[in-house]
């Protein structure tokens, strides 16, 4: 497990325009960019917020990571829970 590696792609996609649009374009080519298990970048992709957290990955940057991508504060909420929020 890579916890550092993970908040850094989280403080990266949380801090930069250009960052966030090219893992919108291509995230398997973004992700590239790190040394990440596939497995990892799998929680990454699938904007796993609960399994980030339990894994170390600070709050503030998994909170973060869910706002810039749109979704909701309730719905963050819901996740941490390990609630559904498809």
């Amino acid at each position: 497990m890579s916890r550092d590696v993970l908040e850094k792609v989280l403080y990266d996609l949380s801090t930069s325009r250009q960052n966030k649009e090219a893992f919108t374009a291509e995230a398997d080519k973004f992700l590239g960019r790190y040394q990440l298990s596939e497995a990892e970048k799998d929680l990454v992709k699938g904007y796993e917020v609960r399994k980030l957290a339990d894994l170390g990955v600070n709050t503030m940057l998994t909170w973060g990571f869910w706002l810039q991508s749109g979704r909701k504060n309730g719905e963050y909420m819901k996740a941490m829970q390990g609630k559904s929020t498809v």
